[in-house]
């Protein structure tokens, strides 16, 4: 009985010897297998060791900037004394070694053939004429590549505005980074809703609303012929509500008849153009004039007249603004942005300094101090950025600025069409509301006119 009892024990010590064995053998096998390998699914893992293990994975290098002194040379129309407090200063103080030099540049690929012939080469150019004078001058640079090589982080930038500048290239390439967000508002003066006892705008109409308000708002008072609606960027906000082409974008096709965006858009212009006395092209300045109690218009509209900072502040105390109307179907989305892109010409020697340049432009610290304060939508375009837009200038204090950034942005068509400039819209427009013309003879008209124009640009290339 007892040599029994010590041959069980002996066996139990053998068994668990070889469990020991085995497992040890099977993890260092596990520690040779190359790192390619599946690892087996483990059910008894955590979500914390799981997060743990990501984080311990190796990373791709990221190429660092170089500091070598450079000199970069920046186009815009903007003109030195603008341009000098809001590139050359900072941009300066943070790089040290980049001289940044101004170049005066009018949107056209003419003035660029002009400055290359002085042996002028601009790195960075402000695209605010659009795409056209860059393709002519094959001066379009993909920023895809570099962008992954140096890691550059566009999380901070409106995702809309991503999208509407590849939207402009034809193999949808990012050909720039914004550098900032144009948006739009309804503007309305209060001393027109008081004097003619009506309520102000609110924050979610609707564009029907909005039309009959502006009737009520269409009188004559006192000998003064008072307008409830300015046209203003009218057209624009509905087109970019919509995400419109009014052409396709590789065949130049006409989309009027087709689309029923279009219809949608030209039923509103209709219904506004049909109110008496609501509209007359002589007068383009209405709200300005203080004749019109709304008008829509871009952000910086406020700043654009009225003097000097302190005058605006007199001049405007009594204007405020609120989002721009939505459709009844598509509540609550305001237009597309805009944006004006920095473009790295495919031609400079420096593309690397051009693009940590741009890096810093589209930085958080930079966009808050240099374009939100000042009255500029930072690229983000978002609603906690909104409370900061103006700080700087007297005439937003007391404004609904966060109207501006309330509501999501429409987003952008997949391809903007390069043809849409040879439509001729808003001549058509003054046309069609100062004639008899109903939608479909408009709609004939302009695709005839534009027609022609788009196959004239097409037999030259």
């Amino acid at each position: 009985m007892k040599n029994r009892k010590m041959w069980n024990v002996l066996m139990v010590l053998c068994l668990m010897f070889t469990i020991f064995v085995t497992a040890c053998s099977s993890s260092d096998n596990t520690a040779n297998e190359p790192e390619s390998q599946p690892e087996a699914t483990d059910t008894n893992k955590t979500d914390a060791n799981k997060e743990e293990d990501k984080k311990e994975e190796p990373k791709e290098p990221v190429k660092q900037f170089s500091d070598e002194p450079v000199t970069l040379k920046i186009a815009t129309p903007w003109g030195i004394d603008y341009f000098t407090p809001r590139m050359i200063e900072p941009i300066q103080q943070q790089f040290p070694h980049v001289t940044v030099e101004h170049v005066d540049w009018n949107g056209t690929s003419e003035n660029m053939q002009e400055l290359s012939a002085q042996g002028i080469v601009p790195d960075i150019v402000l695209g605010y004429t659009g795409q056209a004078p860059f393709e002519e001058l094959e001066m379009v640079f993909g920023l895809d590549d570099m962008i992954a090589e140096y890691g550059v982080d566009l999380s901070g930038v409106n995702p809309q505005l991503l999208q509407e500048l590849r939207s402009r290239d034809k193999q949808g390439r990012l050909i720039g980074l914004p550098d900032a967000g144009d948006v739009l508002a309804l503007y309305y003066n209060k001393e027109i809703f008081d004097l003619l006892g009506a309520e102000y705008p609110t924050d979610h109409m609707t564009w029907d609303e909005l039309i009959e308000l502006a009737k009520k708002l269409t009188v004559k008072k006192d000998g003064v012929q008072y307008s409830g609606l300015d046209l203003g960027a009218m057209p624009t906000a509905l087109f970019n509500q919509l995400s419109m082409n009014y052409t396709d974008p590789e065949s130049g096709e006409i989309l009027f008849d087709k689309d029923p965006k279009f219809a949608k858009m030209m039923e509103v212009l209709k219904k506004y153009f049909s109110i008496p006395n609501i509209y007359n092209p002589e007068e383009q300045s209405k709200f300005e004039s203080k004749t019109a109690a709304m008008v829509i218009n871009w952000h910086g509209f406020l700043t654009w007249f009225g003097g000097e900072p302190v005058e605006r502040v007199e001049y405007e105390k009594n204007m405020d603004l609120v989002p721009v109307p939505s459709f009844a179907d598509m509540p609550g989305i305001a237009p597309k942005p805009g944006a004006h892109p920095w473009v790295i010409n495919n031609f400079s020697e420096h593309k690397e300094a051009a693009l940590q340049v741009l890096n810093y432009v589209i930085s958080p610290e930079y966009q808050i101090q240099y374009r939100m304060r000042m009255g500029t939508p930072s690229v983000s375009l978002s609603q906690e950025d909104g409370k900061l837009f103006g700080a700087d200038d007297p005439t937003y204090t007391g404004k609904n600025v966060g109207a501006m950034f309330q509501n999501p942005f429409a987003e952008p068509p997949a391809r903007k069409s390069p043809w849409d400039r040879h439509v001729a819209f808003s001549e058509a427009l003054t046309k069609f509301a100062t004639t008899d013309l109903n939608i479909a003879e408009f709609t004939r008209v302009l695709k005839e006119e534009s027609e022609i124009k788009i196959k004239e640009e097409q037999s030259k290339k």
